[in-house]
């Protein structure tokens, strides 16, 4: 067909569609680009269909159709142009400005005096391509990425059943593929389910994770454990939990392995400390018992301060030896029924640092030899054998320097007879911020309003 006989067929087909006004306004406010094409060149087309690709209406008259075919894609239409073939297609395409952009197209045969004409609608779906590739990859790469880790990797919905499961997620669980562990409930599995459950609350709260550990019956009846952190999620329209989980049994079992053995070291460290401060027992029994009172009551301040674990062990072991320097006091000051006179007074102002040599060498995990030392300091400076103030002096001596002053007052003595247990409350109260820190002061008055007693010691 030449060029004259183009411009004709072009003429009439506009001539005919806008002599039907309902046609002309149709296609010239659809959404989708529309264009008739004759032997594989555009004959007529709609405003759309020129902003798709780039052009005015007008220049795209007379224009193959190839030459709006991305090269990858020409000779897959060069085949649809030979076969006249008809249906819906996507492809990528050319701009004016060469740029590419992915369509989807339609086309519908018709006969127009005796010859084929090509209907095309086209729509433009660049950016949901796009969209959907990077999704694809994204799903691609998230795959990748479950399928390696060492971790097991699993999402349930709010109620537990498992949506998503990793192979590693599914084999810990005791199953063979992620197929067989989805749809399963993971309470179904938790030994502690009250306690997940409020787990799973608290991340949901917080949105953020949390390093769980959990006991774990398997699908096979094998009971392990797992350390496991989560966050909250959404999953295929739906809020979920992510979990990334791993077994930590052999870890687990070590460790326990390990705090047992340390308990016993513990235990056997104590009983060396109480045969340590036994010593003073042919000496000055008062001195003796003493030290287990001290240490009873220095515990509970040290427990209503908040201390824990380690902390209250340090405690309880500077308590039983805090006047352990009291072995190099002549038996006749330690136990004379009167008052002393000053060199003795000197003496006895000594076993602080007596006792802080004798332990001064043992691998302690706590700093003993300063609370020993410093347990006879006082807050204002008054006290000895350093005259130390405030901050100078270690926290844990502040705490025994409380419970070592309240046991002395309310125990009888060679040299005087025992207070009662609320003058030396009274005592505490009244010096307060003064002789004794303020906060530890406080604390030992609340383990006394909550009944302590030394009765057992």
């Amino acid at each position: 067909m030449g060029k004259d006989e183009l411009k004709i067929l072009s003429r009439k087909i506009s001539a005919l569609l806008s002599r039907e006004k309902i046609y002309n306004d149709l296609y010239s406010v659809v959404t989708d680009g529309f264009a008739i094409n004759y032997k594989g060149k555009i004959i007529f087309c709609n405003e759309k269909y020129g902003e798709i690709f780039g052009y005015k209406k007008e220049e795209l008259i007379g224009k193959e159709i190839l030459d709006l075919c991305s090269p990858e894609v020409k000779n897959f239409w060069k085949e649809i142009l030979k076969g006249e073939k008809e249906g819906e297609f996507e492809t990528k395409c050319l701009k004016k400005d060469g740029s590419e952009i992915y369509v989807k197209v339609k086309v519908k045969n018709i006969k127009y005096e005796n010859k084929i004409l090509r209907v095309v609608s086209v729509r433009e779906i660049t950016e949901e391509k796009l969209n959907l590739q990077k999704i694809k990859e994204s799903e691609e790469k998230y795959k990748i990425l479950t399928e390696t880790l060492l971790d097991g990797v699993i999402v349930i919905n709010l109620k537990g059943k498992i949506l998503f499961s990793n192979i590693i997620g599914a084999n810990l669980f005791g199953f063979e593929s992620p197929e067989d562990f989805i749809g399963k409930n993971i309470f179904d599995f938790i030994k502690e389910k009250g306690a997940f459950n409020n787990e799973l609350k608290l991340i949901s709260k917080n949105k953020t994770g949390y390093l769980i550990e959990h006991q774990i019956k398997d699908n096979k009846g094998v009971v392990f454990f797992i350390e496991s952190i989560g966050r909250k999620i959404i999953f295929g329209n739906q809020e979920a939990f992510l979990l990334c989980f791993r077994d930590i049994t052999e870890r687990k079992v070590m460790i326990d392995n390990l705090k047992e053995a340390m308990k016993n070291q513990k235990k056997m460290l104590t009983q060396a400390v109480i045969a340590l401060s036994e010593t003073l027992t042919q000496r000055d029994p008062y001195t003796s018992t003493h030290q287990k009172r001290v240490a009873k009551l220095a515990v509970e301040i040290a427990k209503e301060l908040g201390f824990s674990g380690s902390l209250i062990d340090g405690i309880k072991i500077a308590s039983f030896l805090h006047d352990i320097g009291k072995i190099y006091i002549p038996t006749d000051i330690l136990s004379k029924p009167g008052n002393l006179t000053q060199i003795e007074w000197e003496f006895i102002k000594k076993h602080p640092e007596y006792g802080a040599n004798i332990v001064k060498n043992i691998e302690f995990p706590w700093d003993i030899p300063k609370i020993i030392l410093h347990h006879h300091e006082r807050i204002d400076g008054s006290g000895y054998p350093q005259k130390l103030k405030g901050e100078e002096i270690i926290f844990e001596a502040k705490i025994l320097s409380i419970a070592d002053v309240i046991e002395a007052m309310t125990s009888h003595r060679p040299y005087r007879a025992k207070y009662s247990i609320n003058d030396a409350v009274e005592e505490i109260e009244k010096n307060s911020g003064i002789l004794y820190d303020k906060d530890i002061a406080k604390c030992a008055l609340k383990v006394f309003k909550k009944g302590f007693d030394f009765d057992d010691c």
